[in-house]
């Protein structure tokens, strides 16, 4: 007889640090960090996060803290800088890879992670993407592509995207901000509209979605509970 494994309730936060600065440049690494470890979430995707002498080790600051399994990925490295995306687990990772976008301006990337949810295969695609139009186009497509090779395993797309308008037709993801009919709260402190997304495969169950409005950096952390 073959186990399937029972579904899983889990928790995720995607949050674009700002490399612990709040929008005013005011450091707040220290909050950022007591405010994760109160969140009790069980995956946190983590943009715009330092791994240096010159600006500070917080990759390690926060798995410290934390106590979580990390994958960092640096997209910016350059006059001793190691800048880009983390992603936190209280799940033990299986695999990781890191992959960077096609970039006409600061480098951008993806991180995959694959994690071990008591028995079931999850992957998680951490991005942040370019500011420019034009650029963002291509990277989307590069990182829905590539989510999509992953099927039918399940995975959730989550971070900056720096974009107010995502078309998912014909992907067969899930935003989950419209799944709960949250679409309209803004992400960016300084924006009109949302540009930080969670978005889960079809085979992925969405329970919950908020976003909370924590001065800590120039974007919000948004929060989802999922079944899988």
């Amino acid at each position: 007889m073959k186990f399937f494994p029972k579904s899983k309730e889990i928790k995720i936060i995607s949050y674009n640090i700002h490399s612990g600065l709040n929008k005013d440049m005011f450091p707040t690494l220290f909050d950022i960090i007591d405010f994760l470890r109160m969140s009790d979430a069980d995956i946190i995707c983590l943009q715009e996060v330092n791994e240096s002498a010159k600006v500070g080790f917080q990759v390690s600051s926060l798995k410290e803290e934390l106590k979580m399994y990390s994958h960092f990925g640096a997209n910016v490295v350059n006059m001793g800088t190691n800048y880009g995306l983390v992603t936190y687990s209280k799940y033990p990772i299986k695999s990781e890879k890191h992959i960077y976008l096609s970039s006409d301006a600061e480098q951008r990337g993806l991180l995959h992670t694959v994690v071990n949810v008591d028995g079931k295969k999850l992957n998680i695609i951490n991005v942040h993407l370019g500011v420019k139009k034009e650029e963002r186009e291509i990277q989307i497509k590069e990182v829905l592509e590539f989510a999509k090779s992953l099927e039918p395993e399940p995975y959730i797309v989550v971070g900056d995207f720096n974009e107010g308008e995502i078309s998912l037709e014909g992907t067969g993801l899930k935003d989950v901000a419209e799944e709960t009919d949250k679409s309209n709260i803004l992400t960016f402190a300084s924006g009109l509209y949302r540009i930080d997304y969670i978005l889960v495969s079809s085979n992925i169950e969405v329970i919950d979605y908020n976003v909370l409005f924590k001065n800590m950096s120039d974007h919000y952390p948004i929060i989802a509970r999922l079944k899988i």
